[in-house]
């Protein structure tokens, strides 16, 4: 739920191949494509070779990077998971990105496509790339000191591998066994039926008077009713969780099993594939699947004015 990934790596070492791999496309916001939008191609005279390229237009830097930041906030505005096709290579490149991480309560994670690039292979492909895509490669060689430079993230942002997409993708389960009483509060209950909030036991509140009292603590999860208190209010659109070795999800709608697989099961963890769904999407409602693949608590099918005790 609300992630952005920055494809961190100089030209040529695979960023657009790893986007089509993972087929993320429909949510990648590419510099290149966008600069090619504002200008057409121009070119350039390589000295050494002596020879002409086509290539992507550099004098639209400014524009592109406003066009850029619009889209990326206007999604992130949405709460929506956000790709960023984009060299990255210097700190201050991801620091950009900090003031919406903390408006949008987003989590950000870069995708290093450069640790197991090294400076020759890099060269090479570049040379072989489509006539477009090539650059010069004194601007690879830049961006490949640079990296080696400062190959550390900031420590709010998340450094992954691209084998690590899927997972960063994943929603997996909070495991609840630790406490004795697992409690969702529906958006009806009247305030002189609100439970005693006791450390030993986990809340669900769907209600805005139990969480205007007592939403800012730990052991308590305010799970979004509505598209607006999902996207603006920052509520959760759901929550998986364990309890007593038995896997849960609780949410305002059901919510149908292609939105959660493949699940994945590894040593009784479960890890739910949501990445690419908007949170708008899991506050919509659905006809529910005869079977569901995990049991779920939805304040669509409880009794409205009543606590409901799970387990």
């Amino acid at each position: 739920m609300r992630k952005i990934f920055l494809l961190r790596g100089a030209p040529g070492s695979g960023k657009s191949s790893f986007i089509a791999r993972h087929h993320l496309t429909p949510y990648a916001i590419s510099r290149d494509q966008i600069r090619l939008l504002l200008a057409d191609l121009t070119v350039y005279y390589e000295d050494s070779t002596d020879s002409l390229h086509q290539v992507i237009p550099r004098h639209v830097t400014v524009r592109t990077e406003q066009m850029v930041d619009n889209l990326v906030e206007h999604k992130m505005s949405y709460g929506e998971t956000v790709i960023v096709d984009g060299t990255h290579i210097v700190p201050s490149a991801i620091e950009h990105f900090k003031p919406w991480v903390d408006k949008y309560h987003y989590e950000l994670f870069v995708v290093d496509l450069m640790a197991h690039n090294d400076l020759a292979g890099l060269l090479k492909r570049n040379e072989i790339r489509m006539q477009y895509d090539w650059v010069k490669p004194e601007v690879i060689k830049s961006m490949y000191r640079a990296y080696k430079a400062h190959p550390e993230v900031p420590e709010w942002a998340h450094q992954i591998s691209p084998a690590q997409m899927d997972k960063a993708l994943m929603q997996r389960e909070t495991n609840l066994d630790r406490y004795a009483h697992v409690i969702a509060v529906p958006d009806k209950v009247e305030e002189a039926d609100f439970p005693h909030v006791h450390i030993s036991n986990f809340y669900f509140s769907f209600n805005d008077k139990f969480t205007a009292k007592y939403g800012s603590y730990r052991n308590v999860v305010t799970i979004a009713k509505t598209i607006d208190e999902a996207v603006n209010e920052f509520k959760l659109p759901y929550f998986v969780f364990k309890f007593h070795h038995k896997h849960f999800l609780v949410s305002a709608y059901p919510i149908r099993n292609e939105m959660l697989d493949p699940i994945h099961k590894v040593k009784g963890v479960w890890s739910y594939s949501t990445g690419l769904y908007n949170v708008a999407d899991f506050v919509k409602e659905f006809p529910e699947n005869k079977q569901q693949h995990v049991h779920q608590f939805n304040l669509s099918k409880l009794d409205p004015t009543r606590l409901l005790h799970i387990w």
